[in-house]
């Protein structure tokens, strides 16, 4: 089975992520998974387009970061992001750009080389549920899906990733 360490986000270089921003990703799947009393490490499943068994490693936690971190609806959705970027990390080696409102999805995932600019090659939606059942997160995927359509012109895939805390596991179509 495969290891995701949530760290991995803290880097500031493996995924693309900012130190920063990374740490405020990780912090918050690692809240999000706490709340639900899961331990450092648990089992996730990654179903649908992209699927794969890994062995999550989430941050330790705290009452600063619980207390950061306390809407937890808002949370789910910071720590699906980070979560996300870890999964399309490991499966494609690609690093991310975050993308702007308008075009349907979260981030760019593509590759940088020596004396090219970013490459993107995949384009990321993603949504974070702290609580679902598996007919509302098999609906929130047809969502997510249909909303890349508004940039199916740049010719670029198109994926989804639906991150559901309480079990935990996520659910990802591609198109």
């Amino acid at each position: 089975m495969k290891q995701l360490k949530l760290e991995l986000l803290e880097d500031g270089t493996s995924t693309g992520l900012s130190v920063r921003n990374g740490a405020f990703l990780a912090e918050a799947a690692s809240v999000c998974l706490h709340s639900h009393s899961h331990g450092l490490s648990m089992m996730f499943a990654v179903e649908g387009d992209i699927s794969e068994e890994y062995e999550l490693h989430r941050l330790d936690v705290n009452e600063l970061a619980t207390n950061s971190f306390a809407d937890l609806e808002e949370a789910a959705q910071f720590g699906a992001m980070g979560i996300a970027v870890a999964v399309i990390y490991d499966q494609t080696g690609c690093k991310v750009k975050r993308s702007w409102k308008g075009t349907g999805f979260d981030y760019w995932f593509g590759e940088e080389s020596d004396g090219y600019p970013f490459q993107n090659l995949l384009r990321v939606e993603v949504s974070g549920d702290i609580k679902g059942t598996d007919s509302e997160i098999h609906s929130r995927l047809r969502k997510k899906m249909e909303q890349t359509e508004v940039s199916d012109g740049i010719g670029i895939p198109a994926c989804a990733v639906i991150v559901e805390f309480s079990v935990p596991k996520s659910l990802t179509g591609m198109r």
